[in-house]
């Protein structure tokens, strides 16, 4: 045997060996997932649900690449190599940028200017908004809507020369343009920071800083005419004190710390329920010594606002996620309703049916004509479809309409037809069920309906308006 052969054998053990021990020494070994903001997959099993799990070994793979050892470690360290020597991230949620910035992927989409959403989508979108606003002022609640501006939106100078910012209008400006046709009440934060030279963000991290947290509440408060305190003057200190969340994906091993601005005011309010941190879904707070009661509906950007927030209510309550669910202005006693979302989410808007009462309409509103019920032109075997569920005192009406009979800036109605005539609601345009993208919520609708406006005896009937015609589509 030559040296070479030798040489090659020795590497191959080496090599197998090296595999071997990170499997041996898993158990040993436990990767920080609080770091990555994920969960770490399981060991799976070969019988689920009683039947022979044709996914074990994609699931197997997964659960290895999660947890063998030292999988951190390595991870940083592949990380820290690409990073100085190939200016390039690892992490296909991470994008590195220059001056050590990271961004997050997922706002690529609206920089770049890649797929975006259709008219017809931020048409529903800003209707959405539309009927979230409406329900709130009906009960007498102020409601007010934000987005927060994707960190590249406000700071392109740091990101990488290879990514070219789309000229095209994004999803952010058009809805905007949309929502002032429907006088939403809104708050735009794009244009408040973008006309500050401060920079509120985070390097490592895709939020704004406590900076910026204390200047967008500023903004809504001032909107809201809500008294509160301002920070503009307040001594602060600048410590490296903030766990960023794309450093942590990029790097998991390290433990360094992004500055933020800590303040010297004491906060007032405290925790009604168990809080573990502001990224709890459910918070609830109080403080005796302010005024008012606020829903507040967020994802993470509204995290670091909400200690400003709650000094300045009597009560508040702050959920995280999807849907919005407009009753909580009743359990709460609610006088005031805040929307944010960030921009990147924005198709969230239509993914996700809020829960709020189908409103009633007048068809005749409509039509360039006074209505009848016969100048519904009923539809037979399109690919509209009809599903309803019994959802307590409430109805769900929801499902798809074919796309032939609807147009951008069409209405969905439900009509409820009985021996005793019709009565119409306006469906929200937007999906009860999950969805994989935006694109499949294009066509959506769903209405819940209170059992108290229904007879005993009725059909459904889903009524859409297109070019001044109505067309019918019976359940």
């Amino acid at each position: 045997m030559n040296k070479k052969d030798i040489l090659s054998k020795l590497y191959i053990v080496i090599f197998m060996g090296m595999l071997l021990s990170l499997s041996v020494l898993m158990p040993f070994s436990k990767s920080d997932m609080d770091k990555e903001k994920r969960e770490a997959a399981k060991l799976p099993k070969l019988v689920k649900e009683n039947k022979i799990n044709l996914d074990f070994f994609n699931e197997l793979t997964d659960y290895f690449s999660d947890n063998f050892a030292f999988r951190q470690e390595l991870s940083t360290a592949d990380a820290l190599i690409k990073a100085k020597v190939f200016k390039t991230s690892n992490q296909e949620r991470v994008v590195l940028g220059k001056d050590g910035w990271l961004y997050y992927s997922e706002s690529m989409h609206d920089y770049l200017g890649e797929d975006l959403m259709s008219e017809r989508e931020i048409h529903s979108a800003a209707r959405v908004l539309y009927l979230l606003q409406e329900n709130c002022e009906a009960k007498g609640v102020s409601f007010l809507f934000t987005i927060a501006p994707n960190k590249n939106s406000l700071y392109p100078e740091f990101m990488p020369d290879n990514y070219i910012r789309t000229d095209e209008p994004t999803n952010f400006e058009r809805l905007r343009n949309e929502m002032s046709s429907y006088d939403i009440n809104f708050v735009d934060l794009h244009a408040a920071f973008l006309n500050d030279e401060r920079i509120m963000y985070h390097r490592w991290d895709s939020h704004w800083n406590n900076e910026g947290a204390t200047f967008a509440v500023d903004l809504l408060l001032d909107e809201l005419s809500k008294e509160h305190y301002d920070y503009t003057e307040e001594p602060y200190k600048i410590e490296a004190s903030h766990r960023g969340d794309l450093y942590n994906i990029l790097y998991p091993s390290l433990d360094a710390l992004d500055d933020n601005f800590i303040y010297e005011k004491e906060h007032e309010y405290t925790y009604v329920n168990d809080v573990k941190s502001t990224e709890d879904p459910i918070i609830l707070t109080q403080n005796s010594d302010a005024e008012g009661s606020l829903v507040m509906f967020r994802d993470s950007y509204g995290n670091a606002t909400i200690p400003y927030i709650a000094d300045e209510y009597q009560r508040g309550f702050f959920s995280k996620g999807q849907p919005v669910d407009l009753d909580q202005t009743t359990y709460q006693n609610a006088d005031t309703v805040i929307y944010e979302i960030v921009e990147r989410n924005i198709p969230w808007i239509i993914e996700y049916l809020p829960y709020i009462d189908a409103p009633r309409r007048e068809l005749s509103d409509y039509i360039d004509k006074e209505y009848k019920a016969e100048d519904v032109e009923i539809i037979d075997n399109s690919g509209t479809t009809i599903n309803k569920e019994d959802r307590g005192n409430r109805i769900l009406v929801y499902g798809n309409v074919d796309e032939s009979y609807i147009d951008a800036a069409s209405l969905i109605f439900v009509k409820v037809v009985s021996s005793d005539g019709e009565i119409v609601f306006e469906a929200t345009p937007a999906s009860f069920e999950k969805v994989e993208e935006h694109k499949e919520a294009e066509f959506a609708y769903g209405a819940y309906i209170n059992k108290d406006e229904l007879p005993d005896d009725y059909e459904i009937m889903i009524v859409t308006e297109s070019k001044d015609k109505l067309y019918g589509f019976m359940e």
